[in-house]
């Protein structure tokens, strides 16, 4: 099977119009946003991709949150903001899928990191290793000669 957009489009829902129909009936007012200048038509001006996005998108997020207003809470605590009201503020402007983004970043941010098995390795062999005594320096150079052997002074004549 195709990974084009229509491929996954009709195997989601069967047509364009019934996909349109499956994302506004999950865009509720609790979670989204319509800031569509022609509110009957716009949904179908979208793309088969940007609905398929849109579909995965409030389909994920109403699984995990009941509404923008817990999203919000939960992007705000994840940052650190979480008694910001300002801040929570700023955030109900933007659309869902910025929200959404947002969150999944914040949460990447605030994972704790995990050192590679690699880095573990090495780190425990080099622990396990004693320390070698550090490079004897190398013997002072040999002294120069005490003088230049004696000459002419001024310029030396050529022969």
């Amino acid at each position: 099977m195709s990974n084009a957009p229509i491929a996954k489009a009709l195997k989601l829902a069967g047509s364009k119009s019934e996909l349109v129909s499956k994302v506004q009936a999950l865009a509720t007012d609790a979670l989204w946003i319509n800031r569509f200048a022609d509110k009957d038509n716009g949904w179908a001006r979208l793309s088969n991709r940007q609905l398929i996005r849109l579909h995965d998108l409030l389909t994920e997020v109403g699984q995990r949150f009941a509404s923008r207003a817990e999203l919000i809470a939960a992007i705000a605590t994840s940052e650190g903001h979480g008694k910001d009201n300002d801040y929570k503020t700023s955030l109900e402007r933007h659309p869902l899928p910025r929200l959404w983004d947002q969150l999944k970043s914040a949460e990447r941010r605030a994972r704790p990191k995990k050192a590679s098995p690699s880095r573990k390795a090495g780190a425990a062999a080099r622990a396990a290793k004693p320390a070698a005594a550090p490079a004897a320096k190398p013997a002072a150079k040999a002294a120069k000669p005490a003088s230049k052997p004696a000459g002419k002074a001024g310029k030396a004549s050529r022969a």
